[in-house]
């Protein structure tokens, strides 16, 4: 893999660990809508980072079913997980009025917590990050 292509996954991935932090942080504060959407950005950082491992610039829904065989090789526990984010992605971009309460921010927060856990090990083994 060219030097290059790994330090965007890098970037991409400290994204993903930044707005997990932040996810935690505001459902702490008891703010769970913005929680919620940090959580979203978190899977999304950390996703984009597993696709760069496969050669995809830009995750769109024709390159997901590519990028789901090629992680399901690491985890076959994550395909749920991607294919509910996938779904949800609309809604939660552009359905503003979407209110998360506590229990269901709190729920995407450790969805997104285990993804990015997951897509952790799954860098370690694909570019040994």
């Amino acid at each position: 893999m060219d030097p290059r292509r790994r330090d965007r996954i890098k970037v991409e991935f400290k994204k993903a660990e930044e707005y997990l932090s932040a996810a935690e942080h505001l459902q702490k504060q008891g703010l769970y809508t913005p929680s919620a959407t940090s959580s979203y950005y978190s899977a999304y950082h950390a996703a984009t980072a597993a696709f760069l491992t496969v050669g995809f610039d830009n995750p769109h829904k024709e390159r997901f079913v590519s990028f789901m065989t090629a992680l399901q090789k690491y985890s076959s526990k994550l395909d749920p997980y991607i294919e509910k984010l996938e779904t949800s992605k609309d809604a939660w971009a552009y359905n503003a009025a979407i209110d998360y309460g506590e229990s269901d921010s709190l729920l995407r927060f450790y969805q997104t917590r285990d993804f990015v856990l997951e897509i952790k090990d799954f860098l370690r083994r694909a570019v040994k990050l």
